[in-house]
């Protein structure tokens, strides 16, 4: 209820465009194996998000994560594309550590010097060690904030946890946390329309 400033309504509205979204495609996803190099396909996209939480740490970044630390060649495929074209690509929370699996282009990475923003090392800790904070169980392989700037990224943060902030650098828009989530859905919609003109 929290991240939606305590009100049953809007947590209740927020549900409901989820089930439509669902109803619209988002429940039957199509193989990011089978989308990513499929320009033709693409085409017919206006923008990328990738929501937030540990799931792009995962599914995202890392080719398999259980089994060594590649990176997904697909997904980094997908997001060259948006750069190329240089349609919106959002992401908020811990899915911008995804942006690392994006591929180097004559030994430069392609987003070598963009300012962004991803969830706090310090939230995370507190999230999964302090016994009446926690809310993760286990740790993240890998910092986000410190995996971007080993990449070359420009790291913006709040300088208190759980505050709001979007940064948004040519294509690339990215929100800190789930604070952020309202602010970044309003830069996105905006990104979207104004490239549609």
């Amino acid at each position: 209820m929290m991240y939606f400033g305590f009100s049953r309504s809007a947590r209740d509205q927020a549900l409901s465009s989820y089930t439509r979204l669902l109803e619209l495609g988002l429940g039957a996803p199509a193989r990011l194996e089978h989308l990513a190099r499929d320009t033709a396909r693409l085409a017919g996209f206006d923008a990328v998000f990738v929501p937030g939480g540990h799931a792009p740490l995962v599914d995202l970044l890392y080719r398999d994560a259980f089994t060594g630390d590649a990176t997904n060649d697909d997904f980094g495929a997908l997001l060259r594309y948006f750069h190329d074209q240089q349609r919106p690509t959002a992401l908020i929370c811990h899915a911008p550590a995804a942006l690392a699996a994006a591929p180097e282009i004559d030994g430069r990475w392609i987003y070598d010097g963009y300012r962004m923003t991803c969830f706090k090392t310090v939230v995370d800790t507190l999230l999964s060690t302090i016994p009446v904070a926690r809310r993760f169980h286990g740790r993240l392989q890998v910092d986000p904030a410190q995996l971007l700037r080993s990449r070359g990224a420009h790291v913006e943060q709040t300088a208190m946890p759980m505050g709001s902030k979007v940064v948004e650098d040519r294509e690339l828009l990215t929100g800190q946390d789930p604070y952020s989530a309202e602010a970044l859905g309003v830069a996105l919609v905006t990104k979207i329309r104004n490239s549609l003109h």
